[in-house]
């Protein structure tokens, strides 16, 4: 059983317990657990096995024989004991856009409506017209939502929803009278997948934005509208379909609702806790102490006002940014990026030629790029045999020595194979300039086998970086179980690095994975496995990753000059024998 899957039961307890109507205490702690557990950076299986339980945040002693009972069984008696008193179907109808656990609990006990298709039913037939708290809006939003969720598959990648914000974002600053347009919530703190985009605009002509927005090229659907809020679906082909909240704000009061609504859930109620305790309110409109305003116009004011440094969204998710009198004022930025170590050309699998990459790399003012196509064993990805890569070489030692104002060197993506052997042998290895190692095939094995081999490749005195260490992809696949801590630890030992892979589909290492590895003093690369020119903009994702983990610049390989990053490989190198 998975951490994940630990969670997701521990959730499903907090839930089912709210709908009964129990204590909200009792209700979030098991929420905590949860949380907890789905951020672990290691195999919550070992955790147990060690009797460490305990020491985890938020688990008690009641929790921690849970969790046992949960892996060795794979149930929860109190789970079961819930589902016996509340159907479980109820917990799909949350996915429905209004309908929270006290929803849920009304329609169960006051309409005997337990299933998506009673709810379908029910709206159809005007049965929750009468219903108190279920008012015309809300079952407007409650018939869209479900029509939007049969279409629509959740929560979307960041970068998806990065490209529709941005080009909405655009429009909707375009629009006259608008001062102002920003996006927030789960986007704007990088986050890897998000549900809803939110738009925050200010202007004096609220109800003039409204109806511009709701009238935009590609809304193909109005969901509900006020004189201030539009939300609307949105299906920009061939990026997808997503919900967008348009929020019209004073500029005022801008900073407070930019705030608010840019989240996490978490770090707002830390912060209006902050605020009750000097007698004060926090909400949208802004920080007040009775009728007056303290703060509202910007989000640093509200945070100075709290005896607060001025928080990145990317740190805003209550873990630890309380805690720091002052964020690190060399957090990692994009403009600290000096080169790509991962990039794929017409050679293997990718779209434009070596030349090409290189002057997109020139482009944005990169010091250096690697070439690093696909080894033999990836005969679906275009890998190279032994004698194609050694005339490769040969063809991109050539380009660079007629290129100016850029390094550009050749290395290679090479599979690591089931019994942890590398594709290539040492002496070709050692020929290049920089080598990744990842996994492409076989992830379906169990932790053990799966660290054995990522440890093997760490040790090879040639291999300098493991690329997408968990091979997952974002919504399609898992990531294979991985003993990260031993992962680290062997990194930290041999000098090599582990990548945050930008690309959205990956973003692996993942968030709280990156912050283990640094808390080991592994080195990060970030790298956008670019297989074509525009693929190179990604690096915001990782960037934006990497900051969600506190990274700085000295923690990531790349931000340091051609000559630094030469000496990693010869540092390696020399432990040879």
């Amino acid at each position: 059983m998975t951490n994940a899957d630990v969670a997701q039961v521990f959730n499903e307890i907090a839930v089912l317990l709210e709908i009964k109507g129990e204590d909200a205490f009792r209700v979030n702690s098991y929420r905590r657990v949860a949380r907890t557990v789905n951020d672990l950076t290691v195999d919550i299986n070992d955790v147990a096995a060690r009797g460490e339980l305990g020491d985890l945040p938020g688990v008690g002693p009641g929790s921690a024989e849970k969790i046992h009972e949960l892996l060795g069984t794979g149930r929860v008696s109190l789970r079961e004991q819930l589902l016996a008193e509340v159907p479980d179907s109820l917990l799909r109808l949350l996915a429905v856009p209004t309908i929270g656990p006290k929803r849920a609990a009304v329609l169960w006990k006051e309409c005997g409506i337990t299933s998506m298709d009673e709810l379908k039913a029910a709206l159809a037939a005007g049965r929750l017209a009468t219903v108190k708290g279920f008012g015309p809006k809300t079952l407007i939003q409650m018939e869209r939502g479900i029509e939007f969720l049969e279409r629509s598959a959740g929560r979307t990648r960041l970068g998806m929803g990065w490209k529709v914000s941005t080009l909405l974002g655009g429009a909707v600053l375009a629009m006259k009278g608008v001062e102002r347009a920003e996006f927030a919530g789960s986007l704007r703190r990088g986050c890897e997948t998000v549900g809803d985009l939110d738009l925050l605009c200010a202007t004096e002509d609220p109800e003039q934005v409204v109806r511009q927005f709701l009238k935009l090229q590609h809304v193909t659907e109005v969901l509900s509208a006020t004189t201030t809020k539009g939300l609307v679906i949105v299906d920009y082909e061939p990026i997808g379909t997503l919900r967008v909240d348009l929020r019209v704000v004073p500029a005022a009061s801008f900073g407070a609702a930019w705030l608010w609504n840019t989240g996490s859930r978490e770090h707002v109620a830390r912060l209006r806790a902050r605020a009750a305790e000097r007698g004060w309110s926090l909400g949208e409109t802004g920080l007040t102490a009775g009728g007056r305003v303290i703060a509202s116009q910007t989000e640093e004011e509200i945070y100075a006002a709290l005896d607060l440094p001025w928080i990145p969204p990317e740190l805003r998710e209550d873990r630890g940014e309380f805690d720091v009198r002052a964020v690190p004022r060399d957090l990692l930025t994009l403009k600290h990026i000096r080169g790509d170590l991962h990039v794929h050309t017409t050679a293997s699998d990718g779209r434009n030629t070596v030349a090409e990459m290189v002057e997109a790399a020139m482009g944005r003012g990169y010091e250096y790029m690697c070439v690093t196509e696909h080894s033999q064993s990836s005969a679906i990805a275009g890998g190279l045999k032994e004698a194609l890569l050694i005339g490769h070489m040969l063809d991109v030692r050539a380009l660079a020595k007629r290129t100016e104002g850029i390094r550009v060197w050749i290395g290679t993506e090479v599979d690591i194979l089931a019994d942890g052997a590398l594709d290539y042998p040492d002496e070709l290895l050692a020929q290049l300039d920089f080598v990744i190692a990842s996994v492409h095939s076989g992830m379906g094995s169990d932790s053990a086998a799966n660290t054995r081999r990522t440890l093997a490749a760490i040790r090879n005195p040639y291999v300098n970086c493991i690329a997408h260490p968990t091979g997952r992809l974002i919504n399609e696949r898992e990531a294979m179980a991985l003993d990260l801590e031993a992962i680290c630890q062997e990194a930290a030992r041999t000098g090599t690095a582990l990548e945050i892979n930008a690309n959205n589909f990956r973003l692996d290492l993942r968030d709280e994975h990156a912050r283990l590895a640094r808390a080991h003093h592994v080195p990060i690369v970030i790298s956008t496995d670019a297989h074509a020119v525009d693929q190179f903009d990604q690096i915001q994702f990782g960037v934006l990753t990497a900051r969600r983990a506190w990274l700085r610049r000295g923690d990531v390989l790349n931000t340091r000059a051609a000559k630094d990053i030469r000496a990693f490989v010869a540092a390696k190198r020399a432990t040879k024998g």
